[in-house]
Protein backbone atom coordinates (compact mmCIF):
# COMPACT_ATOMS: atom_id res chain seq x y z
CA UNK A 1 0.00 0.00 0.00
CA UNK A 2 1.52 3.42 -1.02
CA UNK A 3 1.71 6.08 1.72
CA UNK A 4 -0.56 9.18 0.87
CA UNK A 5 1.27 12.29 -0.99
CA UNK A 6 0.37 15.39 0.92
CA UNK A 7 0.37 18.40 -1.13
CA UNK A 8 3.22 21.20 0.91
CA UNK A 9 0.20 24.04 0.70
CA UNK A 10 -2.19 21.62 2.64
CA UNK A 11 0.38 21.16 5.49
CA UNK A 12 0.99 24.71 5.59
CA UNK A 13 -0.55 26.51 9.06
CA UNK A 14 -3.82 28.24 8.21
CA UNK A 15 -3.66 32.34 8.91
CA UNK A 16 -4.98 33.22 11.90
CA UNK A 17 -8.73 35.35 11.88
CA UNK A 18 -7.09 38.48 13.41
CA UNK A 19 -4.52 38.63 10.40
CA UNK A 20 -7.59 38.43 7.55
CA UNK A 21 -9.81 40.63 9.16
CA UNK A 22 -7.40 43.05 9.67
CA UNK A 23 -6.93 42.86 5.39
CA UNK A 24 -10.18 43.29 5.23
CA UNK A 25 -10.66 46.28 7.57
CA UNK A 26 -7.49 47.64 5.86
CA UNK A 27 -8.61 47.34 2.46
CA UNK A 28 -11.96 48.88 3.69
CA UNK A 29 -9.76 52.04 4.58
CA UNK A 30 -8.32 52.49 1.34
CA UNK A 31 -11.51 51.87 -0.12
CA UNK A 32 -12.98 54.56 2.05
CA UNK A 33 -10.26 56.78 1.63
CA UNK A 34 -10.11 56.81 -2.20
CA UNK A 35 -13.72 57.82 -2.48
CA UNK A 36 -13.21 60.27 -0.70
CA UNK A 37 -10.26 61.94 -2.53
CA UNK A 38 -12.38 61.28 -6.16
CA UNK A 39 -15.37 63.38 -4.41
CA UNK A 40 -12.87 66.07 -2.88
CA UNK A 41 -11.26 66.15 -6.45
CA UNK A 42 -14.39 66.50 -8.35
CA UNK A 43 -15.74 69.17 -5.39
CA UNK A 44 -13.00 71.14 -6.31
CA UNK A 45 -13.28 70.72 -10.45
CA UNK A 46 -17.00 72.17 -9.96
CA UNK A 47 -15.79 74.70 -8.01
CA UNK A 48 -12.93 75.86 -10.78
CA UNK A 49 -15.35 75.25 -13.55
CA UNK A 50 -17.98 77.87 -12.18
CA UNK A 51 -16.11 80.40 -11.17
CA UNK A 52 -15.82 82.22 -14.15
CA UNK A 53 -19.38 82.12 -14.03
CA UNK A 54 -20.40 83.69 -11.02
CA UNK A 55 -17.07 85.24 -9.70
CA UNK A 56 -17.59 88.16 -12.40
CA UNK A 57 -21.77 88.55 -11.76
CA UNK A 58 -20.96 89.10 -7.84
CA UNK A 59 -18.13 91.59 -8.66
CA UNK A 60 -20.26 93.63 -11.28
CA UNK A 61 -22.76 94.65 -8.52
CA UNK A 62 -20.07 96.12 -6.75
CA UNK A 63 -19.96 100.30 -6.87
CA UNK A 64 -16.09 99.60 -7.16
CA UNK A 65 -16.16 98.74 -10.32
CA UNK A 66 -18.46 101.40 -12.14
CA UNK A 67 -17.47 102.37 -15.69
CA UNK A 68 -16.19 105.75 -15.28
CA UNK A 69 -14.14 106.07 -18.80
CA UNK A 70 -14.79 104.94 -22.10
CA UNK A 71 -11.76 104.46 -24.57
CA UNK A 72 -12.08 104.26 -28.38
CA UNK A 73 -8.94 102.89 -29.56
CA UNK A 74 -8.63 101.92 -33.84
CA UNK A 75 -10.81 104.30 -35.27
CA UNK A 76 -9.28 106.50 -37.94
CA UNK A 77 -12.52 107.37 -40.28
CA UNK A 78 -15.18 106.15 -38.10
CA UNK A 79 -16.27 109.00 -35.12
CA UNK A 80 -15.34 107.92 -31.63
CA UNK A 81 -18.05 110.13 -30.63
CA UNK A 82 -20.38 107.87 -32.70
CA UNK A 83 -18.61 104.71 -31.20
CA UNK A 84 -19.23 105.92 -27.87
CA UNK A 85 -23.18 106.25 -28.59
CA UNK A 86 -23.67 103.19 -30.38
CA UNK A 87 -22.11 101.30 -27.09
CA UNK A 88 -24.65 102.95 -25.03
CA UNK A 89 -22.56 102.00 -22.06
CA UNK A 90 -25.26 102.97 -19.26
CA UNK A 91 -24.06 105.09 -15.79
CA UNK A 92 -24.58 102.10 -13.67
CA UNK A 93 -22.24 99.64 -16.11
CA UNK A 94 -19.50 97.44 -14.88
CA UNK A 95 -16.46 96.59 -15.90
CA UNK A 96 -16.99 92.91 -15.36
CA UNK A 97 -20.62 93.25 -17.63
CA UNK A 98 -20.67 90.70 -20.42
CA UNK A 99 -19.19 92.79 -23.36
CA UNK A 100 -21.12 90.97 -25.98
CA UNK A 101 -24.15 93.72 -26.23
CA UNK A 102 -21.70 96.67 -26.31
CA UNK A 103 -19.60 94.69 -29.20
CA UNK A 104 -23.12 94.13 -31.10
CA UNK A 105 -24.05 97.53 -31.29
CA UNK A 106 -21.04 98.94 -32.29
CA UNK A 107 -20.42 96.79 -34.74
CA UNK A 108 -23.76 98.10 -36.18
CA UNK A 109 -21.08 101.30 -37.51
CA UNK A 110 -21.00 100.88 -41.62
CA UNK A 111 -17.17 101.37 -40.69
CA UNK A 112 -16.78 99.19 -38.30
CA UNK A 113 -15.78 95.50 -39.20
CA UNK A 114 -14.89 93.88 -35.72
CA UNK A 115 -15.25 95.47 -31.92
CA UNK A 116 -13.59 94.22 -28.50
CA UNK A 117 -14.75 95.13 -25.35
CA UNK A 118 -12.28 94.85 -22.90
CA UNK A 119 -11.87 96.33 -19.24
CA UNK A 120 -8.64 98.30 -18.30
CA UNK A 121 -8.45 98.27 -14.78
CA UNK A 122 -11.16 99.35 -12.08
CA UNK A 123 -13.00 102.38 -13.98
CA UNK A 124 -12.14 102.15 -17.77
CA UNK A 125 -13.86 100.05 -20.40
CA UNK A 126 -11.94 100.03 -23.49
CA UNK A 127 -13.62 99.39 -27.22
CA UNK A 128 -10.84 98.09 -30.14
CA UNK A 129 -12.87 98.51 -33.24
CA UNK A 130 -11.16 97.49 -36.82
CA UNK A 131 -12.17 99.29 -39.21
CA UNK A 132 -13.32 98.47 -43.12
CA UNK A 133 -10.40 99.88 -45.19
CA UNK A 134 -10.87 101.55 -48.10
CA UNK A 135 -8.62 99.99 -50.99
CA UNK A 136 -10.38 101.94 -54.29
CA UNK A 137 -12.92 104.62 -55.56
CA UNK A 138 -15.87 103.20 -57.38
CA UNK A 139 -18.37 105.22 -60.08
CA UNK A 140 -21.73 104.99 -58.32
CA UNK A 141 -21.68 107.45 -60.55
CA UNK A 142 -20.27 109.46 -58.36
CA UNK A 143 -16.38 108.53 -56.88
CA UNK A 144 -17.01 106.34 -53.83
CA UNK A 145 -14.65 104.60 -51.70
CA UNK A 146 -15.11 101.10 -51.40
CA UNK A 147 -13.55 97.98 -48.82
CA UNK A 148 -11.99 94.89 -50.00
CA UNK A 149 -15.15 93.16 -49.74
CA UNK A 150 -17.13 95.29 -51.91
CA UNK A 151 -18.78 97.92 -49.49
CA UNK A 152 -19.40 101.26 -50.15
CA UNK A 153 -18.08 103.45 -47.26
CA UNK A 154 -19.80 106.46 -45.49
CA UNK A 155 -16.81 108.11 -46.43
CA UNK A 156 -16.43 111.50 -48.73
CA UNK A 157 -13.63 111.70 -51.02
CA UNK A 158 -13.11 115.51 -50.91
CA UNK A 159 -13.33 115.47 -46.92
CA UNK A 160 -11.14 112.20 -46.56
CA UNK A 161 -7.51 112.39 -47.76
CA UNK A 162 -7.76 109.12 -49.46
CA UNK A 163 -5.20 108.45 -52.29
CA UNK A 164 -6.86 105.48 -53.81
CA UNK A 165 -7.05 104.05 -57.57
CA UNK A 166 -10.41 104.44 -59.49
CA UNK A 167 -12.01 101.60 -60.98
CA UNK A 168 -12.91 102.66 -64.33
CA UNK A 169 -16.63 102.20 -65.19
CA UNK A 170 -19.85 102.73 -63.69
CA UNK A 171 -20.80 100.30 -61.00
CA UNK A 172 -23.94 99.39 -59.57
CA UNK A 173 -24.56 99.17 -55.78
CA UNK A 174 -27.28 97.04 -53.62
CA UNK A 175 -27.77 97.02 -50.33
CA UNK A 176 -24.76 99.08 -49.85
CA UNK A 177 -22.46 96.37 -51.93
CA UNK A 178 -20.93 96.24 -55.57
CA UNK A 179 -23.35 93.74 -57.08
CA UNK A 180 -20.99 92.81 -60.11
CA UNK A 181 -19.21 89.97 -59.17
CA UNK A 182 -16.01 90.07 -61.48
CA UNK A 183 -15.63 94.33 -60.10
CA UNK A 184 -16.00 92.52 -56.16
CA UNK A 185 -13.01 90.17 -57.48
CA UNK A 186 -11.10 92.77 -58.95
CA UNK A 187 -11.75 94.96 -55.30
CA UNK A 188 -10.63 92.08 -53.30
CA UNK A 189 -7.45 92.07 -55.63
CA UNK A 190 -6.81 95.49 -54.95
CA UNK A 191 -7.01 94.94 -50.88
CA UNK A 192 -4.52 91.81 -51.29
CA UNK A 193 -1.87 94.04 -53.08
CA UNK A 194 -2.65 96.99 -50.63
CA UNK A 195 -1.49 94.81 -47.88
CA UNK A 196 0.90 93.16 -49.39
CA UNK A 197 2.23 95.00 -52.35
CA UNK A 198 1.40 98.82 -51.23
CA UNK A 199 4.41 100.71 -52.60
CA UNK A 200 2.98 99.57 -56.16
CA UNK A 201 -1.00 100.57 -55.11
CA UNK A 202 0.37 104.06 -54.41
CA UNK A 203 1.59 103.87 -57.96
CA UNK A 204 -1.61 103.23 -59.46
CA UNK A 205 -4.04 105.90 -60.95
CA UNK A 206 -6.55 103.64 -62.56
CA UNK A 207 -7.53 100.30 -62.67
CA UNK A 208 -10.10 98.08 -64.76
CA UNK A 209 -10.79 94.81 -66.54
CA UNK A 210 -8.62 94.65 -69.83
CA UNK A 211 -10.05 94.09 -72.94
CA UNK A 212 -8.20 90.57 -73.96
CA UNK A 213 -8.75 89.20 -70.39
CA UNK A 214 -6.90 90.13 -67.19
CA UNK A 215 -6.67 93.10 -65.23
CA UNK A 216 -5.36 96.87 -66.52
CA UNK A 217 -3.17 99.15 -63.71
CA UNK A 218 -2.77 102.89 -65.27
CA UNK A 219 0.13 104.09 -63.25
CA UNK A 220 0.99 107.70 -62.13
CA UNK A 221 4.27 109.77 -64.38
CA UNK A 222 7.50 108.23 -63.48
CA UNK A 223 6.47 105.20 -62.19
CA UNK A 224 8.87 103.15 -64.84
CA UNK A 225 5.44 101.90 -66.97
CA UNK A 226 3.02 103.95 -67.83
CA UNK A 227 0.52 100.24 -68.23
CA UNK A 228 0.54 96.93 -66.01
CA UNK A 229 -1.40 94.13 -67.23
CA UNK A 230 -1.69 91.16 -64.80
CA UNK A 231 -3.85 88.30 -64.83
CA UNK A 232 -6.58 87.15 -62.82
CA UNK A 233 -5.29 84.00 -61.79
CA UNK A 234 -2.54 84.62 -58.88
CA UNK A 235 -1.64 88.51 -59.92
CA UNK A 236 0.65 88.95 -57.08
CA UNK A 237 3.00 86.67 -58.04
CA UNK A 238 2.44 88.17 -61.94
CA UNK A 239 3.38 91.50 -60.25
CA UNK A 240 6.54 89.85 -59.03
CA UNK A 241 7.42 88.84 -62.18
CA UNK A 242 6.77 92.65 -63.77
CA UNK A 243 9.26 94.11 -60.66
CA UNK A 244 12.38 91.46 -61.85
CA UNK A 245 11.91 92.55 -65.51
CA UNK A 246 11.69 96.35 -65.25
CA UNK A 247 14.69 95.82 -62.60
CA UNK A 248 16.44 94.03 -65.68
CA UNK A 249 16.43 96.62 -68.19
CA UNK A 250 18.36 99.70 -68.59
CA UNK A 251 15.35 101.77 -70.56
CA UNK A 252 13.77 102.68 -67.49
CA UNK A 253 10.38 103.88 -69.22
CA UNK A 254 8.01 101.20 -70.34
CA UNK A 255 5.01 102.16 -72.08
CA UNK A 256 3.57 98.23 -71.12
CA UNK A 257 4.26 95.82 -68.86
CA UNK A 258 2.48 92.50 -70.03
CA UNK A 259 2.74 89.49 -67.24
CA UNK A 260 -0.34 87.51 -68.64
CA UNK A 261 2.03 84.77 -69.88
CA UNK A 262 2.93 81.63 -68.16
CA UNK A 263 5.99 82.52 -66.87
CA UNK A 264 7.03 85.29 -68.37
CA UNK A 265 6.50 89.39 -69.05
CA UNK A 266 6.38 91.06 -72.37
CA UNK A 267 7.69 94.98 -71.90
CA UNK A 268 6.80 97.17 -74.59
CA UNK A 269 9.07 100.75 -75.19
CA UNK A 270 7.45 104.09 -75.57
CA UNK A 271 8.78 104.25 -79.09
CA UNK A 272 7.45 100.83 -79.79
CA UNK A 273 3.58 101.27 -78.86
Amino acid sequence: MNPPVWDPEDLAAPPPPEREERKRSRSRRITRRGRRRLLFALMAALIGFSVPIWVPRILATLPAFRISELRVVGAEHASTDEIRELAAVTPDASVWDDPAAWEERVRAHPLVREATARREGFHTLEIAVVERRPVALVATPELRPVSGDGYMLPLEPSSAPLDLPIVRGPVETESGFVTDPGIRELIFALERMDRTRGDFISLVSEVGRAAEGGYRFLLLPGAGADVVLLPRDQPLRALDRVSIALGQIEDRHVARADARFRGQVVLTRVEER
